[in-house]
């Protein structure tokens, strides 16, 4: 069953009570193997406030995808960000959105400056086929995020705007992502998925320990009740004595 926070005025009723005594399902996001990759010197900024971006891939040697890395910057509060992922039939004349096959949420608070992990958890997919991911647009005038690339155009990862919902998709230069199958990589643990709306990412210092954890989970009405971050105090042993949350 999906799990969602309470609310103030939510019903405490058997089924929900059952849902929270019961097992909730999980799933480990590792680092996994690099299925797509465009990176590179440029540091153009691309408004996620004035319009949705979209990114063309090929999934290559892989049939999944546990993560993706994008290089962001956050404007004042930031805003929730919506990641999709969608098949080869996408077309920027606007003429088919493609078949949704992911679409992911993410609060606005765990949103920084730089590159950031986003769990998405998909799998099914075919090796050597095109996809392509889409940011959709949010926020406002100062509270944003933007979407860092290049000052010119790659045509392995073409990269294409769109200010409206409908309607055809203008071509931009390359932005900076990077696609990261389901497997075990390096068996470096970077996502936990729970009860499927309860998520985290696990950062760490160049030491190895941990640096931070991200934890969120939604309520029902898609509200955030819960978006934490959770930094450990360290021993001179490299223990954890505490974890503050803010």
């Amino acid at each position: 069953m999906t799990l969602y926070a309470f609310k103030n005025g939510d019903p405490i009723e058997e089924r929900l009570m059952n849902s929270i005594f019961t097992a909730q399902s999980s799933t480990l996001i590792f680092d996994g193997d690099q299925a797509a990759v465009k990176t590179g010197s440029g540091a153009v900024e691309n408004n996620l406030s004035l319009a949705s971006y979209a990114v063309r891939f090929v999934l290559t040697g892989q049939t999944s995808i546990g993560r993706i890395e994008l290089d962001l910057k956050k404007y004042g509060a930031g805003a929730d960000m919506t990641v999709e992922i969608r098949d080869a039939s996408f077309n920027p004349n606007g003429s088919s959105e493609g078949v949704l096959l992911k679409s992911v949420t993410f609060p606005a608070k765990i949103f920084g400056s730089g590159y950031i992990s986003l769990p998405i958890d998909l799998s099914g997919l075919t090796a050597g086929a095109q996809y392509w991911l889409v940011m959709k647009k949010a926020g406002d005038s100062i509270n944003h995020i933007r979407w860092v690339g290049e000052t010119t155009q790659d045509v392995s990862y073409p990269a294409y705007s769109r200010s409206g919902v409908t309607g055809g998709w203008s071509i931009g230069n390359a932005l900076h992502v990077k696609v990261f199958a389901k497997t075990p990589g390096t068996y470096l643990l970077k996502h936990g998925i729970y009860g499927e709306n309860g998520k985290t990412i696990i950062e760490y210092r160049a030491d190895g320990l941990v640096n931070y954890i991200w934890r969120w989970l939604p309520a029902a009405d898609k509200t955030w009740k819960i978006v934490e971050k959770m930094t450990p105090v360290y021993d001179i042993n490299g223990v954890a004595t505490d974890w503050g949350i803010a």
